[in-house]
């Protein structure tokens, strides 16, 4: 015999760490996916060395966008919140990895990409729970 949780299941595991998970990993994918384009453009063309920054930071803000986009879809309630969450998470990871491959330095271009971060995932989430709802069939 099957243990069902009931319906109304409040674990908060089911409610919000799942959810935030999925969407750090949508991010992080995402990211990966702009960041490989990138590199692509640079092998092809000559783009000065100051540009590699801002458009790392930009993959990464599109990346988080769509992480706090897809935590909320999930949710269905408190985008801002699931944007939020998301990109602590996400921060999170980016910092350990790397702590673990290079030197980690607290400065203000961690604070930016951090600001970015939170700015662009939350904005996200709202977006997520706000757009528009699935068609039942």
């Amino acid at each position: 015999m099957r243990n069902n949780p009931p319906k109304g299941d409040t674990s908060p595991i089911r409610n919000w760490i799942t959810p935030v998970l999925f969407g750090t990993a949508a991010g992080l994918l995402g990211t990966s996916v702009i960041l490989m384009a990138f590199a692509l453009v640079l092998t092809l063309q000559d783009i000065p060395q100051g540009a590699i920054l801002p458009l790392a930071v930009g993959a990464m803000g599109i990346g988080t966008f769509l992480g706090g986009y897809v935590c909320a879809r999930i949710v269905g309630k408190k985008g801002l919140l699931c944007g939020f969450l998301t990109a602590l998470f996400y921060d999170l990871i980016l910092a350990v990895i790397s702590l673990t491959i290079m030197q980690f330095s607290l400065d203000a271009e961690q604070g930016i990409k951090l600001g970015v971060a939170l700015v662009t995932a939350c904005t996200g989430g709202v977006l997520g729970v706000n757009g528009r709802g699935r068609r039942k069939a």
